[in-house]
């Protein structure tokens, strides 16, 4: 089976660490636990395949501490190990038939070996899944070529293309590209909001002082007198897109690069992307197939809006706290927006892998021997359902390689809309990480880390902006006011549970209820 792997190759040498490329995060125990989910819960994995595979005329979300190539390999892998034992059962079964009309086999001995097939195929299913969650997708205990563990590769599959994995693979870069959003929320593939906040500070210059006078003249500048305001002095002009680059920068720097070793956050990628919409108005085609559909790109509104995203990832990137913060010049006023989401761990029930024995000894087997034994009615049965409402639709001829989109209802008086062209939104809804997300923090200090992590980009933030206005000559009054209203006012937030601040975390509660805005929402 080892033949059947592929490992991700090393990228090339970059200037400066860059924690955000998806092949670095392919070994990272993000993306182990999501493949593993593909074996361990059959719901996630025909998600996983749905989102990746499926709707692929969809575009992938961004993949914030995990690749998403390894998780969906998997799932076929483990849909296709499901799919060889019902192949076996049914040519099986179907040879006992022949056998007991041929009279070789009478009923009930036809019936015994198709007992006894249902039972060794389902042994043995059980049995390779166990082998290769121990072995491929454990823990990595070594870095040579004999070590044990999860490395990023991944089996080979028929539907895994080259143009597919290179599709997911562009699609899911988050590093200054276009993020292209298909539901309300813009920052998709980022979590949960935790906090939010937006500031509109008017751009007046800042008083002149003795130190502007020009030399010579010994002249102090001339006091506010009868309401009469100071002279103040002329503003640099700057636009959202050069506030926008000074800031990635200095975070950057300050935060990673120019850090010292104790002091520098290692999880740390700063990027600017452009999130838009992505609905492709199709003209006498209702459901078109991925090749009608191409590279057509439409943005409805015209809404593309570009952030700064500063990303920390956390506990080897199964917690990722991401800051979104946009800017924008209007009326002579700068406006700021912050928004933090957190992408929490992923579901314990994934855990599991890390605590499967390493080796298969007798004992085990005979455990594994008598639960396929006790449980084969029901497995039987409910596989068989599952796959033959996965097969159907695409049984039928007019179905296949089709793309379906709900469209808007038709409240027209003659109903208009039947004559109206198909909208497809290809936009991304959601990621396979999110979708095995916990709704709990596994441990106190993951939370904690939360809260550390917003409240040194904000200050971060706030510190680099304040600089930023200096240069140009703003008068830094508001600014340091607001400021103050801000880093004050997160002490009533540090609560993420069910979106009162007043809550008292007493026992075991869930972490992200309640409505998005309802979580950390202010303005300053």
């Amino acid at each position: 089976m080892a033949s059947d792997y592929l490992t991700v190759p090393a990228p090339p040498p970059e200037p400066g660490p860059r924690p955000d490329r998806p092949a670095k995060d392919a070994a990272s125990n993000a993306t182990r636990l999501l493949c593993a989910g593909t074996y361990l819960d059959p719901v996630y994995r025909a998600t996983v395949i749905r989102e990746l595979l499926t709707h692929r005329y969809r575009v992938v979300a961004p993949s914030y501490g995990y690749d998403a190539i390894p998780v969906l390999a998997h799932a076929l892998a483990a849909r296709r190990l499901h799919r060889i034992r019902l192949a076996v059962v049914a040519t099986g079964t179907a040879a006992a038939i022949a056998l007991m009309y041929a009279g070789v086999l009478d009923g009930f001995t036809a019936a015994l070996a198709v007992l006894w097939l249902l039972w060794a195929t389902a042994y043995f299913r059980r049995i390779v899944t166990l082998q290769l969650l121990a072995t491929r997708l454990g823990r990595r205990t070594g870095h040579t070529r004999r070590s044990r563990g999860f490395d990023g590769s991944y089996p080979e599959h028929a539907e895994l293309t080259p143009d597919l994995v290179d599709k997911i693979n562009r699609e899911q870069t988050s590093d200054g590209s276009v993020i292209r959003y298909g539901g309300y929320k813009p920052f998709v593939g980022a979590g949960e909001q935790v906090r939010r906040w937006s500031t509109a500070e008017l751009l007046v210059g800042a008083p002149l002082t003795v130190f502007d006078e020009p030399r010579g003249t010994g002249m102090p500048p001339a006091p506010r007198a009868g309401g009469q305001e100071p002279r103040r002095k002329e503003v640099v002009p700057f636009t959202a897109e050069e506030i926008t680059a000074y800031v990635g920068e200095r975070m950057t720097a300050q935060l990673r690069d120019r850090a010292r070793p104790a002091q520098r956050i290692e999880g740390l990628a700063v990027e600017r992307s452009t999130f838009t919409t992505a609905v492709t108005t199709l003209r006498g085609v209702p459901e078109p197939s991925p090749q009608q559909l191409g590279g057509r790109w439409d943005d409805t509104y015209d809404s593309g809006r570009a952030y700064l995203c500063v990303r920390v990832g956390s506990w080897n990137q199964e917690l990722v706290t991401t800051a979104f913060v946009g800017f924008d010049v209007k009326g002579n006023t700068l406006h700021t927006e912050f928004y933090s989401y957190v992408l929490a761990p992923i579901q314990a029930s994934f855990h599991l892998v890390d605590r499967l024995p390493a080796a298969l000894d007798d004992r085990l087997l005979l455990k594994v021997a008598w639960h396929t034994l006790r449980g084969a009615p029901d497995a039987a049965l409910r596989s068989a359902l599952a796959e033959a409402r996965s097969r159907l639709p695409r049984l039928l001829p007019w179905r296949g390689g089709r793309a379906r989109s709900p469209q808007e209802s038709d409240t027209s008086e003659f109903g208009l809309g039947r004559y109206a062209d198909t909208v497809l939104n290809r936009g991304a809804v959601t990621s396979i990480r999110e979708m095995a997300t916990s709704d709990d923090f596994h441990v106190f200090f993951q939370e904690t880390d939360t809260i550390k992590y917003t409240q040194i980009v904000e200050r971060q933030l706030l510190h680099v902006v304040r600089d930023f206005l200096h240069e140009h000559h703003v008068d830094l009054a508001e600014h340091e006011a607001r400021q103050t209203n801000i880093l004050n006012d997160y002490g009533h937030n540090n609560n993420f549970v069910n979106g009162d601040n007043n809550t008292t975390n007493s026992g075991p509660q869930n972490h992200f209820g309640g409505s998005e805005g309802g979580r950390g929402a202010g303005s300053a």
